[in-house]
Order: C-alpha cells, then structure tokens, then sequence
C-alpha cells in the first residue's frame, strides 16, 4: 500500500526544515527586538504642526462663530494627528486618548476630553454653544500642543 502525496502538500522532511529555520530565524532576531524604531513626530512634523497650530491661534481669536467652531473642529484634528504620531494606535479619537492617559498630564487629558466634548457637540448636535466656549474648547486641545 503506497501513501498518495499531494503535489502542494509538502512532506515530514520538509517541515522539520523549515520548523529548523523558523527557530534559527526567531532565535538571530531575539537581541535585536527592542531595537525597533519608535513612534514619534519627526521634525518635518513638528514645524507642520506648529503652522497648523498658529493657523488655529488666529481663528480662535476671531468673534466670528464659524471661525471659532472651524478653530475647534482643527484643533481636534490635530489632537488627533499628533496621538497617532505619538504611537497611540488605531481607532477612534477616544480609543487614542485613553491609551495616552497614563502618559499625560491629568488637567491636559480633561481638557482633551473637553475640548473633544464640545467638537461633538458642533459635529452632531445642532445646539447653540457660546463664543467662549468655542474659544475655551480650541485652547483646551491646544493645550496638548506644546
């Protein structure tokens, strides 16, 4: 009695090979584990970010409600932007804000989430928000920014 072999399975001898060079592989890649380049924001970062934050400094001091509401939305994105360079992860704002509690300040994470509170607000809701809630809300995220 002869075993059939399957053209694209392959054989014992082959697995053990290959089980034998995964585990070299594995074992030459050991030291270098921690070695792996970090998250962080670059310097060619750091200057877009710094122009996009003065960018929303000058509509946060406008008494125009849109521009106040358009600095808010902005700011959260940048928020934004800068978790996710940072290494925060995938997900939603939120899911990279929790992951960053621990390596924030406690007064800036609830601010963030104030500030992330009040763009909601202007994304969903059709409420009235003050001008100077607006114009808290924008500097509460900016706060993060340093």
């Amino acid at each position: 009695m002869s075993k059939k072999h399957y053209k694209n399975q392959p054989t014992v001898l082959e697995t053990i090979v290959v089980g034998i060079f995964k585990g070299l592989w594995w074992l030459i890649k050991l030291p270098f584990r921690g070695l792996k380049k970090k998250s962080g924001i670059s310097a060619t970062d750091k200057l877009a970010i710094n122009k996009k934050r003065s960018e929303i400094d000058d509509l946060a001091k406008s008494d125009n409600m849109i521009e106040l509401k358009h600095a808010v939305m902005e700011a959260d994105k940048l928020v934004d932007k800068v978790l996710r360079l940072k290494g925060y992860g995938d997900g939603t704002f939120a899911d990279r804000l929790k992951k960053a509690e621990q390596y924030t300040d406690r007064k800036i994470y609830q601010d963030l989430w104030d500030g992330h509170k009040v763009r909601n607000r202007i994304a969903h809701d059709e409420s009235h928000i003050s001008e100077n809630e607006l114009k808290q809300a924008a500097y509460k995220l900016l706060g993060y920014i340093n």
